[in-house]
């Protein structure tokens, strides 16, 4: 059945405009010179769309608030077309209008109302639901449940290690839950944020007159959670003075604020964590090892979302849950096309990126249907650019073994590369990966640095140093014959 769009409008030229496009889109068009002349076919049943000045709309609203408007503008009433969006209208196209432009507009309305009338797929909201639950159902993460089962009731230090936005201060108050001490204080610190010249007076406190500043007796997080549990986010860049003083403090079970002499005992569970390796900055003398063992007592790592692809979809589905009461959106489901970009990404930022791109995504959302257009940039070129690498590589997987070992014996035959035998296969390599590249892209540099994940820039350098020329034709100036050295 043809879809309907209701035109409101006076004006001859627009009405001609409209009806051709429909005509294009195979479109029932309707003509109404007011709304009040349109109120029989909209409420007979809403049609898929209705093309309106912003005065129709105004009224339009008041009476079919969930009719599905396109709205054309005069040039200076950008304000008035900003104020539509914001009360639900789905775009607005600007005079005077190019049919083409038109043309697209509509198509797009029309797409977009034909998602809202799909049934909304989220299921009903749990009342044991908690802002701060971990969400995931990966192989990966069930392991992390595992561990937090086992870890959490027995009272010993965790050190919790992941990338940034992983989602580790969600493990560490997973395990203060379901610990013995989950009805004491419980304390975060961040210690990458605080300055190292109040860390230490931050954790142990300090007395009166301890430094300059010091006006009145300060009580640090220590003993704030005696009995209770701290967690100390980003330990790794804790400085080195108060590693000292912190080892002493978990050998001893007791801390002396800054300034003073009193032993005061404190009893403390340790949560930490780092984006760091810490076993690194320990060989690097940045990181006190005997402290690492004090800490390290279990471990749990966190996997970064690039591992967690289930987790990608039942996040992205949370967090259009949760801000679409923020942002007072109705975003209910995602287009089929949507998903697949979010598990193509890589998310370098991990679930708190996910978060943010959501959030962004919404903002600019329109419907009940969130379609690819609405993502972040980075996320469609990201996406675009995994799926180009992939299909490059499977390309040339079947030859790749031969022709690898042809080029191996090929170099290791020229006398003039000994030496240098390892750093000219590299040559070899990216000379080819930056061929294939460019081939692919018909000499595009941009599609090129893209799928290469690289700047135009250093493409450019890489270009002039194999002398390889970005044509439609890509010619490769040999480089690696005996007499070039």
């Amino acid at each position: 059945m043809a879809e309907t769009v209701v035109l409101i409008t006076r004006d001859k030229r627009i009405t001609a405009k409209v009806q051709a496009a429909c005509e294009e889109l195979e479109a029932e068009f309707t003509l109404a010179r007011s709304v009040a002349q349109a109120d029989k076919t909209l409420s007979a049943g809403l049609p898929a769309l209705v093309v309106c000045d912003f005065d129709s709309f105004e009224q339009l609203r008041e009476r079919h608030s969930r009719a599905c408007v396109l709205l054309y503008t005069e040039p200076q009433s950008s304000e008035q077309a900003i104020e539509a969006i914001k009360h639900g209208a789905l775009d607005y196209i600007v005079r005077p209008i190019a049919p083409d432009a038109l043309l697209e507009h509509i198509r797009k309305a029309l797409r977009i109302s034909r998602d809202m009338n799909v049934p909304a797929v989220y299921e009903k909201p749990r009342d044991d639901r908690s802002v701060d639950r971990i969400i995931g159902q990966s192989p990966a993460m069930t392991e992390v449940y595992k561990l937090i089962g086992r870890i959490a009731p027995r009272d010993v230090n965790v050190l919790i290690s992941g990338e940034s936005g992983t989602g580790k201060e969600l493990v560490a108050r997973a395990i203060l839950h379901h610990s013995p001490r989950r009805n004491q204080p419980y304390v975060a610190v961040n210690c990458a944020a605080i300055p190292e010249t109040l860390l230490e007076s931050e954790l142990f406190g300090h007395e009166k007159g301890a430094f300059t500043g010091a006006v009145v007796r300060r009580i640090g997080k220590f003993e704030q959670c005696d009995g209770g549990t701290l967690f100390l986010d980003e330990i790794g860049d804790i400085p080195l003075a108060t590693q000292a003083k912190l080892l002493r403090v978990l050998q001893d079970s007791c801390v002396q604020r800054v300034g003073g002499t009193e032993v005061i005992s404190c009893d403390v569970r340790i949560l930490s964590a780092t984006h760091q390796p810490l076993e690194q900055l320990i060989a690097q003398r940045r990181f006190r090892q005997d402290l690492y063992y004090r800490l390290n007592v279990a471990r749990i790592h966190v996997p970064p979302l690039r591992e967690r692809e289930v987790d990608v979809v039942m996040l992205a589905h949370e967090f259009v849950r949760k801000y679409n009461r923020a942002f007072r959106t109705q975003v209910r489901s995602f287009a089929p096309e949507t998903l697949p970009l979010l598990l193509g990404y890589d998310w370098p930022g991990n679930v708190r990126e996910l978060e943010n791109a959501i959030k962004s995504a919404l903002v600019v959302a329109q419907g009940t249907i969130l379609r690819p257009e609405f993502l972040p940039e980075p996320i469609l070129r990201g996406a675009q650019s995994r799926a180009a690498a992939i299909e490059l590589d499977q390309s040339g997987a079947r030859d790749r073994p031969a022709e690898a070992r042809m080029l191996a014996d090929k170099l290791a035959a020229q006398p003039a590369l000994s030496g240098r035998l390892f750093e000219a296969a590299v040559e070899a390599t990216e000379q080819e990966i930056i061929r294939a590249s460019l081939e692919r892209s018909n000499g595009n540099l941009t599609r090129a640095s893209k799928m290469l994940g690289i700047s135009r820039t250093t493409l450019r350098k890489k270009l002039a140093a194999y002398g390889i020329e970005a044509t439609t034709s890509v010619r490769l100036a040999p480089r690696l014959d005996a007499s070039d050295d």
